[in-house]
């Protein structure tokens, strides 16, 4: 059993130039923590040297514990194990670049938010920065993989490995970058010394217009991308916010995140309401009658329901999924449900004769409070049944549909749109299981200590 101070480690996380994140157990309390400990690659050791790398660490861990804010992670103890710093945060499962399936061929097209999820989390990340700038804190390496996302859906931003304090002179070893490739601003780029509060605001921007199109604003040939172009659901007024939140030069961009904040704040009531008209006209002209979705094929009207353990080599080709993890019609995964509100809390499916729960847990959970969760709907006889059950991932499957654009948000969902990502019986190891994102459409995993919504089948 291995210790970092006094902390269990129980994983590792990840692995940067600078440090090593584990997943640890505090003592006595039993709470899940991230353990970031020096552990720099020998690249920057002969750059910079172990003094002032431990000197970089602990200004690190000086940032995070003296700024607090809802949007910036906690950091709350610090010590040395065996000579070297170690500092302790709160463990959160999941980040922006896996929401957005982002890869490390950056360049490469992602999942895309649905607009109303990107003005909220955008919202929140500068919101993040506000305070962190008004500290006269510059992060210097903002982009989805350092935005932590609790269960809760509230974004935590992390990583100030390369951040500046007001006042210091960060010294930067030639050869070494500041910062990420297609976040980075211009002038960082060129000059790390010459980043302020606005490249942070660059690349806060190329973040949003990742979340809302699944695209970058400049491509690696170069060739700028504005939103109206790659999506229909977006029109000019998102063309003149990037072209401010990604100009080129730093003084064409929005003076501070306040300001930018208040932009897209402008931005989604603007989108709002052409989503309000839009409605409008569906409630004044319907259209023609429809007839609901066609009876699915017989390979879709018995969905497996006994769990699997399908390992993450296996999981795309058994589960059906394209590149970004998303069910794949051509490998006849699209398997959409006939769904009505059963008027007791529950949703029945006339395509698979399943029984659903229209919303689910009130909270996210981990693997084993999930279990109890269902039993618990067993015991009280939830809309007088005793089978509910952990939905396999072929079940929920069912469930998932492609990103709600423009129009689409018009209509009342069946299901309650609360629950966005919930557990499935399916194991991937025997410390983690499969998760279905209900609102983005995308199957992902996670140990049994994340914390993800339940929605209980029965049938």
């Amino acid at each position: 059993m291995r210790f970092i101070g006094k902390y269990q480690i129980l994983g590792l996380l990840g692995r940067g130039g600078m440090g090593v994140v584990y997943k640890a157990l505090a003592p006595v309390t039993g709470r899940v923590v991230a353990v970031k400990a020096l552990r720099p690659a020998d690249m920057l050791v002969s750059l910079w040297g172990m003094d002032r790398l431990r000197e970089r660490f602990a200004a690190e861990a000086a940032i995070l514990g003296a700024v607090s804010h809802p949007n910036l992670l906690d950091v709350w103890d610090f010590g040395l194990a065996d000579g070297d710093p170690f500092f302790v945060m709160d463990y959160h499962c999941d980040d922006l670049g896996r929401v957005l399936g982002e890869s490390y061929r950056v360049e490469a097209p992602c999942r895309r938010l649905p607009a109303r999820r990107a003005f909220r989390l955008g919202d929140q990340l500068l919101a993040g920065l506000s305070r962190l700038h008004f500290a006269g804190v510059v992060h210097r390496d903002i982009k989805p993989y350092n935005l932590l996302m609790t269960g809760d859906d509230v974004v935590k931003i992390t990583d100030f490995g390369l951040s500046r304090a007001r006042g210091e002179r960060f010294e930067v070893p030639a050869g070494l970058n500041v910062g990420s490739p297609y976040y980075c601003a211009p002038e960082q780029e060129a000059d790390p010394e010459r980043a302020d509060a606005r490249s942070d605001l660059y690349a806060a921007g190329v973040t949003l217009f990742r979340m809302f199109t699944g695209r970058l604003p400049v491509d690696d040939t170069g060739l700028r991308h504005v939103p109206s172009a790659l999506d229909g659901e977006y029109g000019e007024a998102f063309d003149a916010f990037f072209a401010t939140a990604v100009n080129p030069d730093p003084a064409g961009r929005f003076p501070d995140a306040f300001a930018m904040r208040a932009a897209l704040a402008a931005l989604c009531a603007d989108y709002e309401a052409g989503l309000a008209r839009a409605c409008a006209l569906l409630e004044d002209d319907p259209g023609p009658a429809g007839q609901g979705p066609s009876m699915p094929p017989e390979a879709c009207r018995n969905p497996r329901r006994d769990p699997e353990k399908i390992s993450l080599k296996d999981a795309r080709r058994r589960f059906g999924l394209d590149g970004l993890w998303r069910p794949d019609a051509a490998l006849g995964a699209a398997c959409p449900g006939r769904f009505t509100d059963g008027g007791d809390g529950t949703v029945r499916d006339a395509a698979t004769g399943r029984v659903w729960e229209r919303g689910g847990s009130r909270f996210p959970v981990s693997f084993e409070a999930a279990a109890g969760y269902v039993a618990g709907l067993c015991r009280s006889g939830f809309a007088g049944r005793a089978d509910w059950r952990l939905p396999t991932m072929a079940e929920l499957l069912t469930l998932v549909e492609p990103v709600k654009k423009g129009a689409a948000h018009c209509a009342d969902p069946v299901f309650d749109p609360a629950v966005r990502r919930v557990w499935s019986a399916d194991r991937r190891t025997f410390t983690a299981a499969w998760m279905a994102d209900l609102e983005m459409g995308f199957v992902t995993s996670g140990d049994f200590t994340c914390p993800c919504g339940v929605r209980a089948v029965a049938g």
